[in-house]
Parts: C-alpha cells; structure tokens; sequence
C-alpha cells in the first residue's frame, strides 16, 4: 500500500498507531505520561542545545504533547487527589510562560532552560504523591 493511503512508510496504518497510543493510556497513568512526556521534552531540548540536529518542529510538538498530557494529568487528579493535580496546574504555568519569555532559545538559551525547568520540582512532586497513593 501506497503512504498516502493510511499507512506509513514502515506499514503501520493510523488505526493501528492509534491502538498503540490507546493502549498507552488505558495502561499507564496519566502522571507517568505527564513527566515522561517532560523528560522527553528536556532530553529533546537539551540535545538541540548541545549541537545535535534535532528539528524545531520535533521539539514544539514535543512541546505541546507535554502541555496536554500535563493538563489531563491534572484534571483527571481532581477531585481523588487535589495535591498532585494542584502540583501539575503549576508546572504548566512555567510552560505557559515559554512561549513568550522563552523564545529565542538560541539567542539566549540559559534563559530558555531555565524557564522550562522550573516545571521539574512541580513534576517531581506529581510524580512522589503519584507513587505514594500506591503504597
């Protein structure tokens, strides 16, 4: 089959790739999506910083898969666990905050990382009451 006809170069059609990320969701919670969804994002970042060819749009994508998982993330907390979804609302103002005082990351790139990892002691904290509600 051809691309263009809902499948990939690789022969994953879009119904499938879609049953992969349902399946994603359906096993993994929601806060562990958030904070891997982040460190990807960093790791990403942090690579394209270091000199590696990391395409612009790979990371915005990243980006805003982050920033949706994050927000999910802490409306499904509520009303079960108002801490971590209260922690996850303030790790998106930071990310909320990158697009406007965060630009130009390879003009002035510490600012830019630093922005972006004041969200990390929010997404540790989601991440520590996640795994104390196991317990």
């Amino acid at each position: 089959m051809k691309a263009g006809r809902g499948v990939s170069m690789v022969g994953l059609s879009l119904a499938a790739l879609f049953g992969v990320v349902s399946w994603l969701i359906s096993v993994v919670p929601w806060t562990v999506l958030a904070v891997l969804a982040y460190l990807a994002n960093v790791s990403v970042g942090t690579a394209s910083a270091r000199g590696r060819r990391v395409g612009r749009a790979w990371h915005s994508r990243l980006f805003i898969v982050t920033c949706v998982l994050t927000a999910f993330a802490a409306v499904f907390s509520f009303p079960g666990d108002w801490g971590r979804g209260l922690w996850l609302l303030v790790a998106l103002v930071p990310l909320a905050l990158l697009p406007h005082f965060g630009t130009g990351a390879a003009r002035r790139p510490r600012r830019h990382a630093l922005l972006a990892l004041t969200a990390a002691p929010c997404y540790l904290a989601a991440l520590i009451l996640w795994a104390a509600d196991l317990g």
